[in-house]
């Protein structure tokens, strides 16, 4: 990501537990309807979120290595327009692309965001997500 002005920016850390994403749903929801987003889009927001959260509890961190913090880091930008979305993890990657039997929650993503890139190495994941304010319609 560009620099951003604080102003534009919302972050959070959270634990790598499955308890915690309901609050980043919430709070990212939140900040997206103040940011002119419509019901539909953040309802799309939300899932894409959810899936690559859930990505990181259940892939990210081996259980038994407790040396590495384990936690999702989540980055909101707001710019002209559009949401930009990083969630970051510090595990151990994953192998890109997933298998077929594994990467279900990213065509979903992709589907319901403007674009998502993932990036992955053996210090960790970062899904970067782009959704755009839909225009609004009058009829």
């Amino acid at each position: 990501m560009s620099k951003k002005s604080d102003r534009n920016v919302l972050s959070l850390v959270v634990p790598a537990k499955a308890e915690y994403l309901s609050l980043v749903r919430l709070v990212v929801a939140a900040a997206a309807q103040d940011e002119g987003f419509s019901d539909d889009s953040i309802a799309d927001i939300k899932v894409a979120l959810s899936e690559a959260c859930t990505n990181v509890v259940r892939h990210a961190y081996y259980p038994e290595n407790d040396t590495i913090k384990q936690v999702i880091q989540i980055k909101c930008h707001w710019e002209r327009g559009s949401l930009q979305i990083e969630v970051l993890d510090y595990g151990h990657g994953m192998t890109l692309p997933p298998p077929p039997s594994e990467g279900l929650g990213f065509g979903i993503m992709g589907s319901l965001m403007d674009k998502v890139d993932v990036e992955t190495s053996n210090d960790g994941t970062t899904v970067q997500m782009i959704k755009k304010v839909a225009a609004v319609r009058n009829c």
